[in-house]
């Protein structure tokens, strides 16, 4: 999968700062993507694979699949805490030391995920 631009990986890296400090207040589940809304109006629509690791139990889901959106479920409610992106668009958000959420880009030539946020939209591919 290619490296992000380094303006993207920039605006990127500014938009996860904004995350941090908020809470995930919902998972809105549609056809074909989830959106993550946080409180502060952030949001993450996800139509790509993402992890979750809860108290040492890792699962996987993918935003095009409903029926995985419950592994997001114990992470509502929950503050992030750090948040960081690598090269390729990867996502991490820290929701503490035993809640993680990792948001992994496909490399599909289509829309992965799309960050809103106060700084405005990004879509990574």
């Amino acid at each position: 999968m290619p490296a992000l631009s380094n303006d993207d990986l920039k605006s990127l890296s500014a938009d996860l700062k904004n995350l941090k400090d908020s809470s995930l207040v919902g998972v809105l589940v549609g056809d074909g993507s989830m959106i993550l809304n946080f409180a502060n109006g952030s949001s993450i629509l996800v139509q790509c694979p993402f992890e979750t690791a809860v108290n040492g139990v890792s699962a996987t889901g993918h935003g095009e699949d409903a029926e995985t959106a419950i592994n997001l479920f114990d992470l509502l409610n929950t503050q992030v805490l750090d948040a960081a992106v690598d090269e390729r668009g990867l996502i991490t958000l820290i929701f503490g030391p035993a809640k993680k959420l990792r948001i992994c880009p496909d490399g599909s030539g289509l829309e992965s995920y799309v960050m809103r946020t106060s700084n405005g939209v990004l879509p990574v591919y």
